[in-house]
């Protein structure tokens, strides 16, 4: 599977790759801007080398029931061996276009992204309407490959199911969560390398009513290490919250 990373002035948009009027768009003189950051793997230590940065433009063409979006590519780059890198172009946009910025765009891309404050914190999403023009725009990057925690659940008084299971990293479940609807079940959940996260449990009582109920199992905290899958048997029993 395409793993896509991408940032949008908009949160969530259903995106077309191309479409005819692709490549019929010239390019308007624009003020020479850049962006430049480095790509480091924090949760590793490592310098992220090779990583394919790149701009885009996208803007709204054709016609129908469903929005369809068309891009140009403007500037790619690829970091360095220290992870440093630096995108030159020229800043210019019509009144219905926006730059999209895209990591990795390849078949066997397995890195989850993030974005790096000033102060060292992780967040997803960057608004490139607050690239300035004219001059260098900072934007450095968390680029890491998960790693796996493989489950052998055993479920005990399963009586609203299904139990939920998911595994959070600062108030994030950054990988969703599994349901289980039996008394056992064995499966896989992505997670963060060397980092501490809390394995939690719960079910939703009354859950299409106006007021669903929300029980939660006491949370486990775990520490993951650099182990492509590691595996944990737990015994968890509904009764009991």
């Amino acid at each position: 599977m395409k793993t896509f990373n991408f940032l949008l002035i908009i949160s969530v948009i259903l995106f077309s790759t191309s479409c005819e009027k692709d490549e019929v768009r010239y390019e308007l003189p624009g003020s020479p801007t850049s962006i430049s950051g480095n790509v480091k793997d924090y949760h590793r230590s490592l310098n992220v080398n090779n990583f394919e940065i790149k701009l885009l433009k996208v803007w709204h063409c054709g016609s129908g029931p469903s929005p369809n979006y068309c891009t140009k590519e403007i500037a790619t780059t690829y970091s360095d061996a220290e992870g440093n890198y630096q995108l030159n172009f020229d800043y210019n946009l019509r009144n219905d276009e926006t730059y999209r910025i895209a990591f990795n765009e390849t078949e066997n891309n397995n890195h989850y992204v993030e974005f790096v404050s000033s102060t060292g914190e992780f967040y997803r999403d960057y608004d490139v309407s607050n690239l300035i023009v004219g001059q260098n725009n900072i934007i450095d990057i968390n680029a890491w490959i998960p790693v796996k925690i493989k489950f052998n659940l055993t479920v005990f008084n399963n009586h609203t199911a299904p139990l939920v299971t998911g595994i959070e990293y600062n108030n994030h479940l950054d990988f969703g969560t599994e349901l289980i609807y039996d008394s056992f079940k064995t499966f896989e959940i992505r997670t963060r390398p060397n980092s501490e996260v809390n394995i939690k449990f719960w079910y939703i009582e009354n859950y299409n009513s106006s007021n669903p109920i929300f029980h939660y199992a006491p949370i486990i905290p775990y520490a993951t290490d650099e182990t492509e899958v590691t595996e944990v048997n737990y015994e968890i029993d509904c009764n009991e919250f």
